[in-house]
């Protein structure tokens, strides 16, 4: 059935460990860096909006209590005429962490509904406190 040599398939194994170590080291890499992203932004947070945050409730949307309304901190804005980046920072209760997430608006809604820096944004999230689902969807 199999046609190849213990040296052939040390060789096949070898590689794929190879593959495998490349990758784990790629996600390392990425995942520092997004950490690094977060610290850097949660150290230009005031203190008071960070508890402000942390007491931030889940109001369920539906009977089944996954789909969630709660507020983001808006902790930073990038503007490019009619399309804004809002990075939203939130705060996760069951694994006690703050998380961060990019959204993006059209600028003219942005400015109608007067968003501005570190305000709290109304949004829709997945949440499932006993799974750890913790997930944005929209901005409400």
């Amino acid at each position: 059935m199999w046609d190849m040599s213990i040296g052939e398939l040390l060789l096949y194994l070898g590689v794929g460990v190879v593959i495998c170590a490349i990758f784990a080291a790629v996600v390392f890499v990425i995942a520092k860096k997004d950490n690094a992203k977060l610290e850097d932004l949660l150290a230009a947070i005031p203190e008071d909006k960070k508890e402000a945050l942390k007491a931030e409730q889940y109001q369920p949307l539906d009977g089944s209590g996954i789909k969630c309304a709660t507020r983001g901190l808006l902790a930073a804005v990038e503007t490019n005429g009619e399309k804004s980046k809002m990075r939203l920072v939130f705060y996760n209760q069951a694994r006690d962490a703050f998380y961060d997430h990019t959204a993006k608006i059209r600028t003219s809604e942005m400015n109608g509904k007067g968003y501005k820096l570190y305000d709290m944004v109304p949004c829709e999230m997945k949440y499932d406190k006993e799974m750890y689902i913790h997930e944005f969807k929209k901005i409400m």
